[in-house]
């Protein structure tokens, strides 16, 4: 299987890319590519192109496009992941799995009980460093399209205006069916301690449905992974 490298649109036969220092590092220091190799470049909107190493050096690495290999489609149908910020490095773990198990956009939330720094620096930074987790986790996973990444923002702001019909993760709800239809959904999931009586009250007045994972009680990070398993399962992994 040949390497994959992200690279943002356009991607045209014959364009040539020219790559910074860090990836030009990792394409020959870390991929250990040469000159007239080949690898897959993807641009995260469905397109993989065939590209070559033309050039390479410390600083710089050029690559031209050779042709298009593979387009896909935009998922259908769309998996919304509506997550409350977690500690530590909780939320890149969340970032890298919902990337490899299929969900077409993450959401970063803020909720009552979300212990975390919470200043706009901060948030500017973490959001930059999550979008390096997604695209990477793409590349080893061999995702054609990126997750939209959303700006940080409230559970109350969100729930103003739902893409999608939403299911609420709750301990002590009824099990989340593996049955559903498949059609957009957004799939909302708490913070180290859970959604407050308030937020599950104003989630189910902005129409979500409260479903649980079993009477297991499961981390920040764990109940996402298995709640967008179990019904990327359900739909056959469309």
């Amino acid at each position: 299987m040949k390497h994959r490298l992200y690279h943002p649109p356009p991607l045209e036969p014959g364009q040539s890319l020219i790559l910074g220092r860090e990836r030009a590092h990792y394409l020959t220091r870390v991929l250990r590519l040469r000159r007239g190799e080949t690898l897959v470049c993807f641009d995260g909107a469905g397109r993989a192109v065939e590209a070559t190493l033309e050039d390479a050096g410390p600083r710089s690495a050029t690559l031209r496009i050779q042709a298009v290999v593979e387009e896909a489609p935009e998922p259908s149908p769309r998996l919304h992941l509506v997550q409350a910020l977690l500690k530590g490095a909780s939320m890149d773990l969340v970032m890298q799995k919902a990337t490899e198990l299929g969900a077409s956009d993450i959401h970063p939330v803020i909720a009552a009980r979300s212990n975390v720094p919470l200043d706009p620096e901060r948030l500017a930074r973490k959001t930059e460093h999550w979008q390096r987790v997604i695209e990477s986790a793409a590349e080893q996973c061999g995702a054609l399209h990126l997750p939209r990444l959303h700006a940080v923002r409230t559970l109350e702001a969100w729930l103003a205006d739902p893409p999608a019909a939403a299911i609420l993760l709750h301990p002590g709800a009824p099990v989340l069916p593996t049955d559903l239809a498949p059609e957009d959904l957004a799939l909302l999931v708490g913070p180290e301690g859970g959604w407050t009586d308030e937020e599950r009250a104003a989630a189910a007045a902005a129409g979500a449905t409260a479903h649980g994972l079993g009477q297991r009680i499961l981390r920040g990070e764990t109940a996402p992974l298995a709640a967008l398993a179990a019904l990327r399962h359900g739909w056959g992994w469309r």
